[in-house]
Formats: structure tokens, C-alpha cells, sequence
């Protein structure tokens, strides 16, 4: 089982150089570049190809709307008079995560969002156009990935409670074209992938919205899901905790230990301004190798028309509800 300090010993092992007895706390110039040139290989592998290994499953239980009665004030941005019930239930999650799906007296823009919430009242990105009491529905249409997402595994979105594929990832256009047109409801759900603009979201994490979002009526729970692959590819001091990079000596990499070794040769080379293109053509060779066993490979036919024999499969079943109900959960 290769960790941090077998990989290293065994990269300057190779290249005739002093082998260090510890890399994480060493204070010697070569191997803090050890260290670092490691770390970079690590991440550079991780992310060359969707290992099976770093494949996760992310399920998204969507929450139901909440629906309150407030006072809207013409040219106000803020809905007062709301239960403390609601602020708190949108507090929750993040108050920036809900948008105002409807309002029965017609003077909130439908997709404003809410900036913040407290006490019994909240405060729009949008201001309202009447005056008065209003039935309000507040939808969350914002969701956080994983902390260890890196990039989706594509065609895995899915909506497993009406059993679709979800439609996206959509475009800012085409989003807005959703939330502020004429016609901003349709029969399939879309999302899209947006910054961390949602309040108290760790900078740099990556948030998920739908559209559109869930409505009071709908049959709880709703149940989006979408494959992805993991940043975590280090056990830590070879346990059950999994981190992004090596920290500790007896750090053990999920991805391929010869792969990190190779890897880290042509980098210390190209460091210190040598010839590296043998050492990273023999990398190269090697990780090309463990890309083609990852997984296994299909049996790819020169006639797939002709020769794959499905009974079932999206060519010959309706993307809908036949048979039964026609009616479209959610919506």
C-alpha cells in the first residue's frame, strides 16, 4: 500500500538521490519540493479522467414550498407581516436559496429572490408593484453540491420521482428566458450550475438551482439525483477519513502509486530545468494503461443498429406517463 513517504522514497529511490525519512514535516529544501511537486501530481491524476473509484452518487430531496400571507408595499422591496414560523423555516436552509414562486395579489415579479429574512419579514431583490395582503409562496430553488464536487458525470441528472432526465445543464440565457418570460413554466425540470452567491456558502462552493422549483401541492418527498466525481482521493493516514491532498506521511492515495511515482519524476526533472520527456513519456504510457483497465471497456459494434438487440431502452419508450396518470408532479 503506497503512502506519501513510499512514493517519495521510492521517486528519489529511482533517481539515485537521498531518501528522505519523512516528507510532511521535512525542512529541507528538496524534499518541501518533494512535497509540493507530490501534491501537484495528485491533483493533476485525479482530475485526468473519471476514475470509478472517485464516482459518487448526490441526492437532492427538493423542499416543498412555504406558504404565508404578508403585506406588500408598492415600490418596497420588503413583504412584512409574515409568521416567525416562515423566517425561520428560510433561514434554515439560506434565505438567498427561495425565490417568490407566486403571490395572489400580482405585485411581486415571479423568480425574486429573497436577500434576507427576519424577524416577521423579508426582503426582495425586486420591489413590489401593489399594495396589500398577499398569499405568498416561498420555493427553495438553490441547493449545495457536495463539498467534494469536482465535475459531473454526464447524462446522470435525473428526476427519479417522475422517472425523467432533467433537462441541462441550462445556460444564464436560457435560465433567464425561464424565470422572466411569457412562458416560464413548462412540463420537465431544468437546472443549472451558479457560483456561490447563496448567503453563508463557503466561498468557492458550487451551488445547484432548478427550475422550476416545487409547489405546495406537490407529493413530498421530490427526488432529484446526478453522478459526480470526488476532489477526496487521499485516505488519511490510510483510515476512513478522505481528504483532497497529502498532509501526512502515512497518507494514502486512492489513485495508482507507480502512476504518482512516474508522475512525480518528470516534475522534479522539469523543476530543476533537465530533460524530462522520457520521464514523463513513460508516465504517460502508464497512466494511459490504468485509464484503459478503469472500469473495463464495452464491445463496440460496427452495426449497433443491427446488432444491439434491446427490448426496452429510450428509443422505443415515450419520455412520459403512459400508462396512467397524465397529470405532472411537481409542476
Amino acid at each position: 500500500m503506497a503512502t506519501l513517504l513510499s512514493i517519495v522514497s521510492d521517486m528519489t529511490g529511482e533517481l539515485g538521490l537521498p531518501q528522505p525519512t519523512a516528507v510532511a514535516t521535512a525542512t529541507d529544501p528538496q524534499t518541501i519540493q518533494l512535497f509540493s511537486l507530490a501534491k501537484r501530481a495528485v491533483k493533476d491524476l485525479q482530475q485526468d479522467h473519471p476514475w470509478t473509484f472517485l464516482q459518487k452518487l448526490f441526492i437532492i430531496n427538493l423542499q416543498n414550498a412555504v406558504t404565508d400571507t404578508g403585506t406588500l408595499t408598492n415600490g418596497s422591496a420588503t413583504i412584512t407581516g409574515l409568521l416567525a414560523s416562515t423566517i425561520t423555516t428560510i433561514n434554515a436552509t439560506s434565505a438567498s436559496a427561495f425565490i417568490i414562486a407566486a403571490d395572489t395579489l400580482g405585485g411581486i415579479p415571479v423568480s425574486a429572490r429573497v436577500v434576507s429574512a427576519s424577524g416577521t419579514s423579508v426582503t426582495l431583490d425586486s420591489q413590489a408593484t401593489a399594495n396589500g395582503a398577499s398569499s405568498i409562496q416561498f420555493s427553495q430553488d438553490t441547493y449545495t453540491l457536495p463539498t467534494d464536487f469536482d465535475g459531473y458525470i454526464g447524462n446522470t441528472w435525473w428526476d427519479r420521482t417522475n422517472r425523467w432526465a432533467l433537462i441541462g445543464p441550462d445556460s444564464p440565457q436560457i435560465d433567464q428566458w425561464h424565470r422572466s418570460g411569457i412562458v416560464v413554466i413548462g412540463p420537465r425540470r431544468h437546472f443549472r450550475q451558479v457560483g456561490s452567491n447563496v448567503t453563508n456558502a463557503p466561498p468557492g462552493q458550487y451551488m445547484w438551482r432548478i427550475w422550476p422549483p416545487l409547489t405546495p401541492a406537490t407529493t413530498n418527498p421530490q427526488e432529484l439525483v446526478f453522478e459526480y466525481i470526488s476532489t477526496n482521493c487521499i485516505s488519511v493516514s490510510g483510515g476512513t477519513t478522505l481528504a483532497e491532498n497529502f498532509a501526512n506521511d502515512a497518507d494514502v492515495p486512492l489513485l495508482d502509486g507507480i502512476a504518482l511515482t512516474l508522475g512525480l519524476k518528470w516534475r522534479w526533472a522539469q523543476a530543476k530545468r533537465y530533460q524530462y520527456a522520457d520521464y514523463q513519456a513513460e508516465w504517460q504510457e502508464y497512466v494511459d494503461r490504468r485509464k484503459a483497465r478503469d472500469g473495463g471497456t464495452r464491445v463496440l459494434s460496427i452495426a449497433p443498429v443491427m446488432d444491439d438487440d434491446y427490448l426496452i431502452d429510450s428509443r422505443n419508450v415515450q419520455d412520459g406517463f403512459y400508462p396512467g396518470t397524465s397529470s405532472v408532479s411537481g409542476q
